[in-house]
């Protein structure tokens, strides 16, 4: 049986004529036919761009890999042709019709240009278009009209045994001459009967995300500042409670009192956001407060006190826990004489702060002054996260988190076994996207595909994408990927948040930061390389949505449950 598109039932039909020609087709056309019926055509005016579009419609396409296109125009009644003007016989006598010839014609010229639109030149002229007319219901005789064979019309006579007239008027137009290939045929199908959807890009779900969770952060920013006149707290948060922005208010906080203040943290990226955030808040910028990460502030001091400072790369992380500190003490004293140079001291990443950097703080900031650390454990580099020293500090506990979606939170809870709560009023937001390649060497494909639907389909600026893996962009899967659609691939956060590119780096890089979408690449399990914490970090950096590309099917089987979690949130409901 023919495919009919759409599926047509003949006694719903609105004339008699197409429902019988319409019957025929049903009850004798094999499975090689395609039939699209009363299909309308729009297409520009010819010479005035300015003019109306053209509108027509054609009766019935018939499309046959082997014989091409047919355009049947479908006429009921007694017709005749009166020199160049078509009648229809009716009880008042004739009245004039439009040329079913010329309505066909017309038809074949503004699908020609739609299939050379929308194929392609090539598949266009190999794709053979005959027109013919039926009339279900008459004979005729005589002499047909000069501008149609007498091949290419169908009669009431041709319905019993109506696949050679069809064959019949086909080669009258020059079908059979080009056989379609099975691709060309399903180009010129979607070209003549697409599948139009319309569709809500991310980036309009992305942005009302952004605007809800940032009203929600906001909402538990003004709960916290009572807690203002405490000189000395421990605020331990989960991934998304507002950590790092409670911080910087917590700093502006102290700078309106004391003369200068210091907020430091543990990763470099994090500093550099917080500098821009904080702008003429800072030192260099006529403000009270100096933002440096630890690394970066004892390299600095010792520079300036003209101490060797060079890190023992065979054993970095021992070098950075007790040679760093001490250094970085020996800078202070030799560089402040006469007391700390901070009466006020904001340290965000605590966890990952070992006993020698607070005691090498103290050189900088007396202990007596105030003082605020912000932390969470699950987020920590270090196997057995130090608990700040701060005697007698006034301790907070986020349990709720304000950055991610419902959806979101669920997964991360489930695939590391760390529980936060969503904020009651977060969206719902898409499922994370789960997929995994049918080989490692796929997977630069998959992220660039991915990308590609992100940037194009979805709407998305490439300041609102971040690409995180175990390593780094020149060590990963895109280390041989400059660009994807027009948009650099960097691996500078600073250059990302200028809107100059998407950002490719290690979810360690990333930590403390966010990003509307994130794209896990590469994820391959768990072990020293990637630990639960970095997974804990990847899965929290994403606002509104997530895309995990996994190694291989063992790395995706170990993130099922954990998708499977995300998707009951919203069966829930």
């Amino acid at each position: 049986m023919a495919q009919f598109i759409p599926a047509i039932d003949p006694e719903t039909m609105e004339f008699g004529s197409e429902a019988d020609l319409a019957r025929a087709m049903l009850n004798q056309l094999g499975p090689g036919y395609l039939v699209m019926h009363s299909l309308p055509w729009v297409f520009p005016a010819r010479d005035d761009i300015d003019a109306p579009a053209r509108e027509g419609e054609a009766d019935f396409l018939i499309l046959h890999r082997q014989f091409g296109l047919l355009i049947l125009e479908v006429k009921g009644g007694e017709i005749a042709l009166k020199g160049r003007t078509w009648v229809r016989w009716v009880k008042t006598g004739p009245k004039e019709i439009k040329d079913p010839v010329r309505q066909a014609r017309r038809s074949l010229w503004a699908l020609k240009k739609r299939l050379a639109l929308i194929c392609g030149k090539a598949v266009a002229d190999r794709t053979m278009i005959s027109v013919g007319v039926a009339f279900p219901h008459c004979l005729y005789k005589d002499h047909p009209p000069s501008d149609l064979p007498p091949e290419a019309i169908l009669t009431m006579d041709d319905l019993p045994n109506l696949e050679p007239a069809i064959l019949r008027a086909y080669k009258a137009g020059g079908g059979g001459k080009h056989e379609l290939s099975v691709q060309e045929f399903d180009a010129v199908r979607r070209a003549l009967a697409p599948e139009f959807r319309v569709y809500e890009p991310l980036r309009v779900s992305v942005d009302n995300t952004a605007e809800t969770l940032a009203r929600l952060t906001r909402q538990q920013l003004q709960v916290l500042r009572a807690f203002d006149a405490n000189p000395r707290a421990i605020v331990e948060g989960v991934a998304g409670s507002g950590k790092t922005l409670l911080a910087m208010q917590r700093a502006r906080s102290f700078a309106k009192v004391r003369k200068a203040v210091l907020f430091t943290c543990f990763n470099s990226e994090l500093a550099k956001w917080i500098r821009e955030e904080m702008g003429d808040d800072l030192v260099e910028n006529g403000g009270k407060i100096t933002v440096q990460n630890f690394h970066r502030l004892a390299s600095d001091l010792c520079k300036r006190a003209d101490i060797e400072f060079v890190a023992n790369a065979a054993d970095a992380a021992r070098w950075w826990d007790e040679k760093a500190p001490d250094l970085l003490a020996e800078a202070a004293m030799e560089l402040y004489g006469d007391g700390p140079p901070f009466d006020a001291l904001v340290v965000d990443e605590a966890q990952d702060f070992s006993p020698g950097w607070w005691d090498a703080l103290d050189y900088l900031c007396d202990r007596g002054n105030p003082v605020w650390a912000f932390l969470d454990k699950a987020q920590s580099l270090r196997r057995e996260p130090v608990e700040p020293p701060l005697d007698g500090a006034f301790r907070v506990a986020l349990d709720v988190n304000c950055r991610n979606t419902r959806r979101i939170v669920a997964c991360a809870n489930s695939a590391t076994n760390i529980d936060s709560e969503p904020f009651d009023l977060a969206p719902l937001g898409r499922p994370p996207k789960l997929i995994v390649p049918q080989s490692p060497a796929a997977i630069s494909g998959l992220v660039q595909h991915e990308l590609r639907s992100l940037l194009t389909d979805q709407r998305l600026e490439p300041r609102q994408i971040a690409i995180l893996g175990p390593t780094s962009k020149s060590k990963g899967p895109l280390a041989n990927v400059a660009a994807v659609e027009g948009s650099p691939l960097v691996d500078d956060a600073s250059t990302w948040r200028e809107g100059k590119g998407v950002l490719v780096t290690t979810a360690r890089s990333f930590k403390g930061l966010e990003a509307d979408v994130v794209i896990l690449c590469d994820f391959s399990g768990l072990g020293n390389l990637f630990t639960v914490s970095d997974l804990y970090v990847a899965l929290t950096r994403a606002r509104s949505h997530l895309i995990i590309i996994a190694h291989d099917r063992a790395a995706k089987e170990s993130l099922d449950a954990a998708l499977a979690a995300a998707i009951a949130v919203g069966e829930q409901e």
